[in-house]
């Protein structure tokens, strides 16, 4: 058994900036503009994280500010890991068999407050809504069965997460729970079957913009089949079928069926190429063009939709790298979209 616990704490200002977006080449940026109500006008809550690279074509920009709020914040984490794996070779059965098991939990919370004064706050579990400016809420458990191992490797995986953030906008506040469970099982020398399932929960909460707000109710279910040709090459096929119901709001659904095909090929010391290509097929019960729907779809369209990556890197000296991306996608309404690029990396 090992255990670690960290403790921070300081004291510092935090600024209250406005911010804005400006528009800079495509591909650079990290957020992307989508009209929502149809008026030609950029408004704060119609930009968007950009899911894709092509759709990156702004960055925001904090504006010159000169009102700041005094601080204190408080930093707590604990981890605790049960590994038996001394066990296995143990002479009762029951030791045998708990040495198969491995356990990872980890804590966190992370709270910024504002400083009153001269006052001192060292309780980073003490909660205060008027004070509170900032807060990071992380709990994670994993329980494994064969870890590491290349026959019926298993793990389920809690995970419980909250943040809280007043910006000036107002506030925002993300809850998010999930239950995943993995499967991992090679078969002779070349198959490996891997299985993926998960439930949760997933929301958002503006305070200023409501049209952002969000509930949703997950499920995934992703089975894959992979032929490996060597420790470094592989062909992957599968199946990803994943629901997702908006408890609040216009309550918008999402039955979504995914089929891919990838491959990853490589040589030490030579190059690696690897690339895949999906088809989605999305069943969306809502307004599509709304934030809600950019979150439920990731980015994508409702109906079909196509996706394809190629990422190649070749070892052309001791100290030249070159690399090569190329993405590209399309839907039932837009024409393929083609992002590429070339990299010639140096080392001195």
């Amino acid at each position: 058994m090992q255990s670690n616990t960290v403790f921070e704490t300081n004291s510092g200002f935090l600024p209250q900036q406005d911010f804005t977006y400006v528009e800079v080449e495509a591909g650079q940026g990290t957020y992307t503009w989508i009209d929502y109500n149809n008026n030609g006008i950029q408004e704060l809550e119609e930009f968007e994280i950009a899911q894709f690279q092509d759709q990156g074509i702004y960055i925001r920009v904090l504006l010159p500010n000169r009102v700041f709020i005094r601080t204190h914040q408080n930093r707590f984490s604990q981890t605790l890991t049960i590994n038996p794996a001394q066990w296995r070779v143990a002479e009762t059965k029951s030791k045998k068999f708990w040495s198969h098991f491995y356990n990872q939990t980890s804590y966190l919370i992370d709270r910024k407050i504002k400083r009153d004064g001269s006052n001192f706050n060292l309780n980073p579990f003490e909660s205060s809504a008027e004070n509170q400016l900032g807060l990071q809420l992380n709990f994670r458990n994993v329980l494994f069965f064969n870890r590491g191992k290349q026959k019926y490797t298993t793990s389920y995986t809690y995970l419980s997460n909250k943040s809280s953030n007043t910006l000036s906008v107002g506030l925002l506040e993300n809850n998010l729970k999930s239950h995943q469970l993995n499967f991992n099982h090679k078969i002779q020398e070349n198959w490996l079957i891997t299985f993926q399932s998960a439930v949760g929960s997933n929301e958002s909460s503006s305070e200023n913009f409501t049209s952002k707000n969000f509930k949703f109710n997950e499920g995934l279910l992703n089975p894959k089949l992979s032929y490996l040709f060597n420790e470094n090459s592989r062909l992957d096929i599968f199946y990803q079928y994943t629901t997702k119901e908006n408890t609040i709001g216009d309550l918008e659904t999402l039955s979504q069926q995914k089929f891919g095909l990838g491959f990853n090929f490589s040589k030490q010391k030579k190059g690696a190429v690897n690339g895949e290509i999906n088809y989605f097929s999305n069943n969306f019960l809502g307004n599509p063009n709304s934030p809600v729907a950019f979150q439920m779809l990731e980015g994508l369209q409702p109906g079909n939709n196509f996706t394809w990556t190629l990422l190649a890197q070749k070892k052309l000296t001791k100290f030249l790298d070159l690399n090569l991306s190329y993405f590209g996608r399309k839907t039932e309404r837009s024409k393929t979209i083609h992002t590429g690029n070339i990299q010639l990396k140096a080392y001195f």
